[in-house]
This record gives structure tokens, sequence and C-alpha cells, in this order.
């Protein structure tokens, strides 16, 4: 039996845009200073404003260090302030991409994949790192998502915008001077670019600020350095304690945890191997199956899919996760 828990490699649009705007997202090269700052300074001649004093930073969670304190939020004069006037300009650039037909709102196939390596993974992430919110900024190379869907060069203020994308981490305009950070310096990811590093940070920044993650998921750093069963079984969040287990393993955890076993059965897409569904944690079962596929070391790998509370058949279990029946399930030919 193949894996088809979302976590093989997923069928994308590799075309060269799509491969092309997915290496701005995960580039950790540093900043193109000079770049950066010369589209900022357009978008503020834009707002009618002189350029700003710039203030490079080692990571977005930096940032806090030279942003003035949030001011209460003020309807009656908030429009007034360059963040919200550069937020204006760039919703109504959206909205003539959306009148033209270059830009739809909703992301494409190509769009859709890399907003959920980007929104869904990279800034969840990096926003774990910072002390709160910093107001109104922007994200630099993780506006990827949406320029990815964007094909129309002639548009004023496009080009600054993919310039920005192109040259820089996340910045923050204020009144008089900006706040840029600098990429990270590492990232690591998994076979569908989503932040993912088994045995360390999966992304780190100049100044030591580092978040972990597992499968696209921002993790805390137990999950991935020290999991133990006493810290899974009392984690609250399940997505979490699936993480953790997962990189433990499950026929560790299963062990260790005496994880109250329902039923096995031979698995008919994997001949010479067993299915076997646990009773997991009260809220969801667990099922073991063994790879169709042969490891680089010649092993093959045993991982655990979430299935419903009810069931109680492992092969009733297993076609679920492909839409089957029991008895189709039972028909197919082996799987790789």
């Amino acid at each position: 039996m193949s894996a088809p828990s979302g976590l093989e490699a997923r069928s994308t649009d590799r075309s060269p845009l799509r491969e092309d705007w997915l290496a701005h997202a995960l580039s950790n090269a540093p900043a193109d200073r000079p770049t950066a700052e010369e589209a900022v300074a357009l978008l503020y001649a834009a707002t009618g404003r002189p350029p700003p004093e710039f203030a490079w930073v080692r990571s977005p969670a930096e940032a806090a260090t030279v942003l003035p304190a949030k001011e209460v939020f003020r309807y009656h004069d908030n429009w007034q302030t360059v963040e919200a006037q550069i937020a204006a300009l760039v919703s109504d650039l959206r909205q003539r991409l959306r009148q033209r037909g270059d830009w739809q709102g909703a992301p494409s196939r190509r769009g859709g994949d890399l907003r959920r390596i980007v929104r869904e993974s990279l800034v969840p992430a990096i926003n774990s790192t910072m002390p709160g919110s910093l107001g109104i900024g922007w994200t630099g190379q993780h506006e990827a998502d949406w320029l990815a869907d964007v094909d129309a060069p002639d548009l004023a203020l496009l080009d600054e915008w993919v310039t920005l994308a192109r040259s820089t981490g996340w910045w923050w305009p204020r009144d008089g001077f900006c706040v840029m950070a600098e990429r990270p310096t590492a990232v690591h990811v998994d076979a569908n670019s989503l932040l993912h590093n088994d045995d360390g940070p999966a992304i780190t920044f100049a100044d030591g600020t580092h978040a972990h993650a597992w499968h696209g998921t921002a993790v805390p750093r137990w999950v991935i350095e020290e999991p133990d069963v006493v810290r899974i079984m009392t984690e609250r969040r399940l997505e979490l304690r699936f993480a953790a287990a997962e990189r433990l393993g499950w026929e560790t955890y299963v062990d260790q945890a005496t994880t109250p076993l329902i039923a096995t059965a031979p698995d008919p897409g994997n001949p010479g191997h067993d299915l076997r569904l646990y009773d997991l944690w009260g809220q969801v079962n667990l099922l073991l199956v063994v790879n169709g596929s042969v490891e680089r070391d010649g092993t093959r790998r045993r991982y655990g899919l979430r299935t419903h509370r009810w069931q109680r058949d492992p092969l009733d279990a297993a076609a679920t996760t492909y839409g089957l029946r029991a008895d189709q399930y039972a028909q197919l030919l082996r799987r790789t």
C-alpha cells in the first residue's frame, strides 16, 4: 500500500513560472538591498512621500526591536499613515487586475500549490517566532503565491511588488522610515516543498531566530528534537500529537503507549504484510500500514493513517483512504 496521507509528493504544476516563484519563496540568499530599497521608495513616491530611511534587521522577529509600539487603531485617521496608504494601493492594484482578467483573486492550480506552501507553511512558522503583531507589514518573498498567478507586466506598481518579492524578506513601511528584514539563512522542506526538518529547525535566520516544522505545520522544538510518549499523550492539540508520534515512529509509540489493538488483517495490496488498526486517544483510530515501495536502505517503512473512530475493520479503514469500499479495496493489485 502507498501512502494517501498527504506526505507523498503531490502532482502539481511544474512549469518554469511556478518553479521560479517557488525558488523565490524558499530563497535563503542575502537580500538585494539596493533593489529592494528602490522599490520601496517608488511605493512611498506613489503616496506622495520622499524615500524613507531604511533600517535592516536580521529577521522578522528582530523587527520588533526597532518598530515603535503598535498604536491603537483609529478609523478616523488611520488612512493617513503610509502603511495604510500602501495597503490601499495594493488593494487598488488587485482590483484592477481582476477587472482586466489578469488575476481572479482565487488561486489557480499553480497559485493554489504555492499558497499552501507559503501561507499555510512558511508564514505561520515565521509568525510563531515573532512577539505578537507588529502592525501593517508585507512579506516580500512570501507574496509569491498571488504574484505567480498574475500576468500583467504593464500595470503600474506591479513591477515594484514583483521586485520586492524577488529581492527581500518581510518589511514594514512607516512614516519617514522602513524596516526591512533579511531572508532566512536556512530553509528545509519536504518532498512537497512544505517546511520540514526531522533533525532540527526547519527555518533559521542570521540572528539565531528559528522555527521547527513537521511537513508544513509549525511545531514546538520538543516535537522534533525530544518527542516522548508522555508529552504526546498529554498534548492537547491533536495535530501536535500526530506530528510528535510520527517523529518518534508509530511502531515505537504504540508499543510504549500500549495503544489498544482493534484488529489486524492481511493487506491485499501488499502481499506478505498486514494492516493494523488501533484505538488511538479516544478520538480517532490509527491504521498502521507498510509501504509498498522499498526504502533506499532496503526496508519498508510502516506509517500511520488517521481513520474514523467508528471503523473497526482494517480493510474498511484502508479502503476509506482510497475512497473505496472494503470489497473493492480487497481486489486491488499491488501498489508501489
